[in-house]
């Protein structure tokens, strides 16, 4: 058998070892195995999630081995696997006591603190880890842990200045250039991350990651043109860097270069198999550009490739809506409600189309939706009050907006369609009151009430008032 070892196939010798202990206990039989060989073992079947056998090892090990840490560590490991942590750590805890000085064991703590969320409890543990070590790459990792424990504690500031230190040690590590850039977003401190990166490019003008996280940043302050400059040099480092393409082609988006963005999303399928979400930002683009037949072709690409891809499904609907393909819409904004039916936006456009399609009560009850998950929406109410005012007329519409007014007392666009209807329905001194509220705080809604009631100019005391706000 020793001719045969190979030091670098050590799945092969998993495999092997996990034959004979099965071997043995199928045959009733008892071999020995030494505490490395249990410890190989056991992790093997935890890490293929099968616990029974995982168990059966650690019960034989412990009958072989019975004074071992290192199998009770394991079993510790096990404990946690299967869901039972606080076991795991009443043993780590006996442990401890016996073995102060066993960096294994406050690992294994800590990451038993970090899965039920005890964070705090977790860095301690790391840190009393971390002291007993001497390897460089192992005390790194477990910084890293820390760090992440940081985050999970809404402590950015203290993960950020571990990362840093990890950062200078190691300026290469890619993993950790994006942890930084993860944790200034989740920070939400642009400008910190802005000025980090570009002094990290000062230093490494070649980290085609540095320059990639400075265009998130520069795209998050809304600096687009800078952003589309740092892809650039991203792409220019590293010309197969897909996400940079698709990250330049959203900047682009959202400058409305449109069809230069089209161009950079096809681009970036070039180096990657194609992606539904690239597909769907395609047809969002040629949707923009009014260009309804290749938005649709894109939106049924994004769906071909994933069947689940709700926004796929309302943006079809949206272009059929805009062609006035009510019943074609009203069939896919449904497929989008069922994979995603809290969302807001859907219903929305739901209530919309079947508002064009006359069905007002569906309507109502539709944009009832949004109300519900979304009660912030102040355009929402407009639209219910015009479902009603069709459904069943001007005082309807009335008491629906002078209702809506108690949940949004100061949205000035309900008070200035308040005043238009009251006006239509003849009560012109009321119209002109709520007029003047909404004037008040915001004249240059005056186009808003023009455009819907452009009647409204023929009313003197009206008129008067619009003058009186003239921006």
């Amino acid at each position: 058998m020793d001719e045969d070892f190979d030091p670098y196939n050590e799945g092969s010798d998993d495999l092997e070892l996990s034959n004979r202990f099965e071997q043995m206990l199928e045959m009733n039989e008892n071999y020995f195995f030494d505490v490395e060989e249990f410890e190989d073992l056991v992790d093997y079947y935890l890490e293929k999630s099968e616990l029974e056998k995982a168990k059966k090892a650690i019960d034989f090990a412990l009958y072989q081995h019975p004074n071992s840490t290192e199998i009770k560590i394991k079993q510790a490991q096990y404990l946690i696997e299967n869901h039972q942590p606080n076991k795991g750590l009443d043993i780590l805890n006996a442990l401890e006591n016996m073995e102060p000085f066993n960096h294994e064991l406050f690992l294994t703590k800590a990451n038993i603190y970090s899965q039920i969320r005890q964070h705090q409890k977790a860095i301690e543990n790391y840190y009393k880890a971390v002291k007993l070590i001497d390897d460089k790459n192992e005390k790194s990792n477990i910084y890293f842990s820390i760090a992440f424990e940081y985050e999970n504690l809404s402590q950015y500031d203290k993960a950020l200045t571990i990362l840093k230190n990890l950062l200078l040690e190691n300026p290469e590590n890619e993993t950790l250039i994006y942890e930084i850039s993860f944790c200034f977003n989740l920070k939400n401190d642009t400008d910190s991350s802005i000025q980090f990166f570009n002094s990290f490019i000062d230093e490494h003008p070649y980290s085609y990651l540095a320059w990639f996280s400075l265009g998130i940043a520069y795209n998050k302050a809304e600096l687009f043109e800078k952003a589309i400059d740092a892809y650039d040099y991203a792409i220019a480092i590293k010309d197969d860097f897909s996400s940079a393409y698709f990250n330049k082609a959203n900047s682009l988006a959202m400058l409305e270069r449109y069809e230069e963005a089209i161009e950079v999303f096809k681009e970036s399928n070039n180096f990657e198999d194609p992606d539904a979400t690239a597909f769907y930002y395609i047809g969002e683009c040629y949707e923009k550009l009014e260009d309804y037949t290749n938005a649709e072709y894109y939106y049924y690409k994004a769906i071909n490739l994933d069947p689940y891809y709700a926004d796929a499904y309302a943006g079809i609907a949206v272009v059929s809506e805009y062609q006035k393909k009510n019943h074609i819409a009203a069939f896919y904004i449904q497929k989008a409600i069922d994979l995603e039916a809290d969302n807001s936006e859907f219903w929305y456009i739901y209530g919309d189309i079947l508002a064009n399609l006359a069905k007002y009560e569906e309507a109502i009850n539709a944009f009832n939706k949004v109300v519900e998950f979304d009660e912030t929406n102040q355009e929402i109410y407009l639209d219910i009050s015009e479902a009603y005012l069709n459904k069943e007329g001007i005082k309807p519409a009335i008491n629906y907006l002078n209702k809506s007014l108690g949940k949004q007392p100061e949205n000035n666009q309900l008070i200035i369609r308040l005043a238009a209807l009251l006006l239509k329905d003849g009560k012109t001194l009321d119209a002109n009151i709520n007029l003047t509220v909404a004037l008040s705080n915001r004249p240059e809604l005056v186009t808003d009430f023009i455009d819907y009631f452009p009647e409204a100019i023929s009313f003197p005391t009206i008129l008067q008032t619009i003058e009186n706000f003239k921006i």
